[in-house]
């Protein structure tokens, strides 16, 4: 979880609003795509306007002209996994209550161990795992958005929020699903005949994410280079057994606590 230094200094972040720290954004251990890696990195037969693959390099090219999202393709890790799949077996909650922070990026692993601890060790071990994860995405996402707070939700979702197809009102939004299926979205051409909020495009049109996989797609307040938002919706939960842990980041300029 960090070590100790670390604690002490998010401990501020701990419930209470307080203003972004100005600390550089640094190297997450990766470097930045170039032009030159836009074909090796887009799959044989995606979309134009997505990139796809097992590696975490291919979030940096959501801030390439013409890419609306971009996915790192991955299982859910192990700890998590085994955490949700014995959860679910005992038939608890993953969450007891949705959580909705703005911090400082780097603060994000304190902030939600803290908020999400639990007596049992199993529980503990992969709440730990939890942790450590969602402040890895955090901190890649402000590295790639050079804003050093973000907004952090997460939620067990057990119906379909949002059924129409929509863009979300932000520069960029990373998203994941820990357990249950994915986010579902459309290509830009198929966005373009969405006449209506409750228009529905053909069922072999829409794309899905899997469990596990993490994205970052654009919304609609990062188009000055004229690349579309990314048109995405909620998959339909037909039961209980189906319901999911979902994680969405934004990047934000400001601490201020979430309203």
């Amino acid at each position: 979880m960090g070590g100790g230094d670390a604690g002490e200094a998010c401990s501020q972040y701990r419930w209470r609003s307080q203003p972004c720290g100005t600390n550089p954004v640094t190297s997450m251990g990766f470097r930045t795509a170039t032009a030159g890696d836009a074909d090796l990195l887009r799959d044989r037969g995606n979309p134009a306007h997505t990139v796809r693959r097992p590696s975490r390099t291919a979030l940096t090219h959501i801030i390439r002209p013409g890419i609306n999202l971009a996915i790192w393709q991955r299982s859910v890790p192990t700890a998590i996994a085994n955490w949700i799949q014995t959860s679910s077996l005992d038939g608890r909650p993953l969450l007891s209550s949705d959580l909705d922070l703005k911090i400082p990026a780097a603060c994000v692993p304190v902030a939600l161990a803290t908020a999400i601890d639990r007596p049992s060790t199993s529980d503990r071990e992969g709440l730990s795992a939890l942790a450590s994860d969602v402040g890895d995405l955090a901190k890649i996402l402000m590295r790639i958005a050079e804003q050093p707070c973000v907004r952090v939700r997460l939620e067990w979702v057990t119906d379909q929020q949002c059924s129409c197809f929509h863009s979300d009102r932000v520069p960029y939004r990373l998203v994941c699903t820990y357990r249950g299926e994915g986010t579902e979205w459309v290509t830009n051409q198929t966005a373009a005949k969405l006449t209506s909020p409750d228009s529905e495009p053909p069922e072999n049109e829409v794309y899905r994410l899997a469990s596990g996989d993490v994205a970052i797609m654009r919304g609609s307040l990062s188009v000055a280079d004229g690349t579309p938002a990314l048109m995405h919706r909620s998959p339909p939960i037909a039961s209980a057994s189906q319901a999911r842990l979902f994680l969405a980041i934004d990047p934000t300029a400001s601490s201020k606590s979430a309203r």
